[in-house]
């Protein structure tokens, strides 16, 4: 028998081979998919090997993790991969965090070459090694995605390698505020991360003035000037903007953010995302709320937010469709940190603030809520019924709640899952978390 019939995929057209071949890589940028993979199947035969070769996308991505101030095997790599991606779009991700280390690296020479193939590429280098890019200025015509990161201590340096970018609108910088070097500022859309305080984030805002997506992490907050609160910050009205992230780290979850929202005005903000911040935000924040009238989403994870505090901010969130609340495990043990109580319920249950449908009335077009249920919570859980079935209640001008979802830090009785089941023979679509301290709503009902 001849071997092409032993064998379905000889019988297929290179071209076609080829094109199945990328189908074996997901989009994941890492060594097995972008090495691994392209010379497992450059090596199964010859025909394998002219189609792996003969398709350039399969080549255009790669993973790199430096070690020391050279490498022949590496240097060898780059060269193959840069070769025969011919003329694609390159998508590189570098790592060098393993010394010795030095101004700059065989490899980062390599790519600088084809400077003009950059379209997604990620850096995380010793900071003395992006003083060597400055070659690569005015050779960015299709840098779309940067991402910059170190473990160094950064001092602010004169570096415009990146300034001249006509393509690039997403600008990532880990451990260190981009506005120690320059950037299009102008045309950037999407800053991913960025690591700073308040001045660095009103410093990005303010510069960045067609940004949409903005996540900072806060390594520092800031106190104001006592007395004279304006003083120390910008005021900063963004007109562009529709998603904003604050966090702080693992090791610093108590930044004192309370200064920034006095000095933030974000009108066409539609996603508001807070996380692991373990600090009181004040009446500033509230306030702050008051000024964000087309907010869509508002989503607290791990905050110190107190119960009364969020519902006189929700108060002026008529436009919010999607609420998340969730609490840490460990609030269980402090109460006075919880958010998902009593009173919030209450304050979520229709007619709770005026018996007028309208009046007063607490995110009247809410459709998506996701809360915390800790043990104080599941011993509310009349409350906690009697608020879902308000809302799906088919009031004028009023939204039907379409689907909750209940993430418990504490073992829920058999009890809540049968009322949360009537809930869902009623039309709510309801969730609950798979965690080792509940079990599932499926089969339940």
């Amino acid at each position: 028998m001849h071997p092409s019939r032993k064998i379905p995929s000889a019988r297929l057209p290179i071209e076609l081979l080829s094109e199945i071949f990328l189908l074996c890589v997901d989009d994941s940028v890492d060594q097995r998919n972008t090495i691994q993979i392209p010379l497992l199947l450059a090596n199964i035969c010859s025909r394998w090997r002219s189609a792996a070769i003969a398709n350039p996308q399969l080549w255009a991505r790669l993973f790199l993790k430096l070690a020391g101030t050279s490498s022949k095997s590496q240097t060898a790599l780059v060269d193959t991969w840069l070769a025969r991606s011919a003329a694609c779009p390159l998508t590189i991700y570098v790592f060098w965090e393993e010394g010795p280390f030095a101004d700059t690296h065989p490899v980062l020479e390599r790519l600088m070459n084809h400077a003009e193939r950059w379209r997604t590429m990620f850096f995380y280098l010793p900071y003395r090694a992006f003083k060597s890019f400055a070659r690569v200025r005015n050779r960015l015509p299709i840098l779309a995605d940067l991402s910059l990161g170190t473990d160094d201590d950064v001092v602010p340096l004169d570096l415009n390698m990146f300034e001249v970018a006509p393509s690039l609108r997403s600008l990532e910088c880990v451990n260190f505020a981009p506005t120690i070097l320059r950037f299009p500022w102008a045309q950037l859309e999407d800053i991913p991360l960025l690591s700073g305080n308040i001045a660095d984030c009103l410093d990005v805002l303010a510069r960045g003035t067609s940004l949409s997506k903005l996540s900072v992490i806060f390594v520092e907050g800031g106190a104001a000037v006592p007395g004279s609160p304006n003083t120390m910050y910008p005021y900063v009205c963004h007109k562009h903007l529709t998603c904003l992230t604050i966090m702080t780290p693992p090791w610093n979850e108590a930044v004192e953010l309370t200064p920034l929202f006095p000095h933030l005005t974000l009108p066409h903000l539609e996603t508001l995302t807070i996380c692991n911040v373990n600090s009181t935000f004040g009446d500033a924040f509230t306030q702050f709320l008051s000024r964000l009238p087309t907010l869509k989403t508002l989503h607290l994870r791990k905050t110190a937010l107190a119960d009364d505090q969020l519902v006189e901010g929700l108060k002026h969130l008529s436009s919010l469709t999607s609420l998340i609340v969730l609490s840490a495990p460990s609030q269980v043990a402090r109460p006075n940190d919880q958010t998902v109580t009593r009173y919030l319920l209450e304050a979520l249950t229709r007619n709770f603030f005026s018996n007028d449908a309208m009046d007063g009335m607490l995110l009247p077009r809410l459709q998506k809520l996701e809360l915390t249920v800790s043990s104080a919570a599941a011993r509310e859980l009349d409350t906690f019924v009697d608020m879902l079935q308000s809302r799906l209640r088919d009031d004028d001008g009023l939204a039907r709640l379409e689907h909750v979802r209940v993430r418990p830090s504490v073992l829920l009785d058999d009890e809540f899952f049968v009322r949360l089941v009537e809930l869902r023979d009623l039309g709510l679509d309801v969730e609950v978390e798979q965690t080792s301290v509940a079990s599932p709503i499926e089969g339940r009902a």
